[in-house]
């Protein structure tokens, strides 16, 4: 019964819809990660950014889970255990897939880095954070090396654009951030070490 089932499910564009639907979530999270750092980001709009930065993450790495697990029961190059869980074993594009299990691990960690910001520290949640950029690019060689479809002009055209997107918001970041100049004060500015009495007015 349950084999027979099987036997009639559209597998492959089950693996299909659901990787492709994955990567885009996952490109959405790390676009709206990155573009809450924007100094102009600020009140609301931050906020949700970093609302769905999460949503998105999470939904990526659980309709990535069903992508993986898909695999296993495909009809037509189904993968074993080991080849899922165990990088670059598998018989069909072994490096396109170890890429694959390898982001989805890296994801997993940076969720549960997130989970654990508080414990951990700034910046050792912040290092564990880093691995937004692996993992995505991770995903992007894995869809265009592994997937049916990839040579078709607009699955090229969005690895393309989501690609030089993440490029672009992450240069963009970086040049606000350096061209943000120092906070203006009036007077010297104080330390918690120097009395009001005693500072010095210029």
């Amino acid at each position: 019964m349950a084999q027979w089932i099987v036997d009639d499910l559209p597998t492959w564009d089950m693996i299909r819809i659901s990787g492709v639907a994955a990567y885009l979530l996952l490109f959405t999270g790390v676009f709206l990660g990155i573009a809450q750092g924007i100094p102009m980001a600020k009140g609301e709009p931050r906020a949700l950014m970093s609302e769905w930065h999460t949503r998105t993450i999470w939904l990526a790495f659980g309709l990535g889970t069903f992508h993986a697990l898909t695999l296993i029961i495909d009809q037509y190059s189904p993968f074993t255990w080991s080849e899922l869980l165990i990088p670059f074993t598998a018989s069909v594009h072994p490096i396109g897939s170890g890429l694959g299990t390898l982001a989805v691990y890296g994801l997993l960690i940076v969720l549960l880095s997130g989970d654990l910001r508080r414990k951990l520290g700034h910046q050792c949640w912040f290092m564990f954070n880093l691995l937004s950029y692996p993992v995505f690019a991770g995903l992007l060689v894995h869809g265009m090396v592994t997937g049916n479809d990839s040579a078709h002009v607009l699955m090229r055209l969005m690895y393309v654009f989501t690609g030089i997107s993440i490029i672009g918001i992450t240069v963009l970041r970086g040049l606000l951030l350096e061209r943000k100049g120092p906070e203006i004060t009036i007077g010297p500015k104080r330390t918690e070490s120097e009395p009001i009495r005693d500072r010095k007015w210029a």
